[in-house]
């Protein structure tokens, strides 16, 4: 018989590190993760964080949530929490455990749930159980500013994926004398790693998006992130190592006032704009060549309608090849129907767990 249990932030406390953890055949969360839960600002004390399967003893499966709020334009909040991460043990699948993890935090979160980045089996299993209804995706483009065929070609063809390490090495052999095509400008920036109290006062100002980002949700972001450059969580399926990873602010000032920032993380070599503020959004794109050149990066993602629309318009990042893809997303048809036919959702490329990922 299969029983779901609920650990919330006092029950998690410390579970990385307990007797029962270490006896587990594959770890359920990571020990950054662990911390980062604890620390959310907006998980409250009686949230499940983390669902756990067992059969007799023997765990076989877990589903992982990130709590969250959104808001209406009326200021009312809505709770709910998204799917962070989801698994079952291969030799215990056919058992319907996914489904009893999902049913668990449907009522564990009062049927507000959105779940993103998710494989097509996934969203099957999701649309089966009824709970779920599509959100329009959001569309984004990849921009390549050095050779990247060893993620490239491989998803074109087997023969590439078979032969991939020789094309990481190419790959590696010519990306040096690749120059940066982009020009950077000379607009004045510096880099925040920490919370200050410039960004503090300066976004506490802006207006919000749907999920009301405040100046003690960014501050979380950037002091417990989930990815470790030091170690790699044991037997844990889910992200917890880069070789590389840096995440910070860029602010930008014009007559020494802070006029526009934005959330930046960089995993090997992978720029993402996550969050942004901006009185002009072109400010942004033209201090992002800066950014690309500085940190040596060798290719950029972006989400964001607005930017990219910014990016094209003005020229500023040129890129040696562009990839074009979407970003899924599912919502309960409970919350959906709370918040309206007409709630513009507006997600950030940083809503949901990719500000740790």
């Amino acid at each position: 018989m299969i029983e779901i249990v609920g650990l919330n932030k006092k029950q998690l406390k410390g579970f990385t590190t307990s007797q029962a953890f270490k006896k587990f055949e594959f770890a359920p969360i990571s020990e950054l993760r662990e911390v980062s839960h604890i620390a959310n600002p907006r998980a409250t004390d009686d949230d499940t964080l983390l669902f756990l399967a067992y059969e007799g003893e023997e765990l076989t499966g877990y589903l992982g949530i990130l709590p969250d709020d959104i808001a209406k334009p009326n200021g009312e909040v809505f709770h709910f929490g998204w799917f962070s991460t989801l698994y079952v043990s291969e030799k215990h699948r056919g058992k319907q455990i996914a489904q009893k993890l999902l049913y668990a935090a449907e009522a564990a979160y009062n049927g507000r749930m959105m779940i993103t980045e998710f494989t097509d089996s996934a969203h099957g299993l999701y649309k089966k159980i009824g709970l779920f209804d599509d959100l329009e995706p959001k569309q984004a483009v990849r921009y390549y500013f050095k050779s990247n065929l060893a993620e490239i070609l491989p998803a074109k063809k087997e023969v590439f994926n078979r032969n991939k390490k020789w094309i990481l090495r190419f790959d590696k052999l010519i990306n040096p004398v690749i120059p940066y095509l982009s020009k950077s400008s000379k607009l004045s920036y510096s880099i925040a790693y920490h919370w200050d109290d410039e960004l503090k006062n300066f976004i506490d100002k802006q207006t919000k998006n749907p999920l009301h980002r405040s100046s003690k949700e960014f501050e979380w972001i950037l002091k417990y992130p989930w990815l470790s450059t030091q170690k790699e969580q044991a037997n844990y399926l889910f992200s917890s190592y880069s070789t590389s990873y840096q995440m910070f602010w860029v602010k930008l000032y014009e007559n020494e006032i802070l006029t526009t920032c934005f959330l930046c993380s960089i995993r090997n070599s992978h720029l993402k704009v996550l969050y942004y503020f901006a009185d002009d959004i072109s400010k942004i794109a033209i201090s992002l060549p800066a950014i690309i050149k500085n940190y040596k990066v060798k290719m950029m993602t972006i989400y964001d309608d607005q930017l990219n629309e910014e990016l094209a318009k003005g020229q500023s990042v040129k890129a040696l090849y562009k990839r074009y893809f979407k970003r899924n997303y599912l919502i309960t048809k409970t919350l959906k129907q709370e918040l309206g036919a007409d709630f513009h959702y507006e997600f950030a490329d940083g809503d949901g767990d990719f500000s740790f990922t």
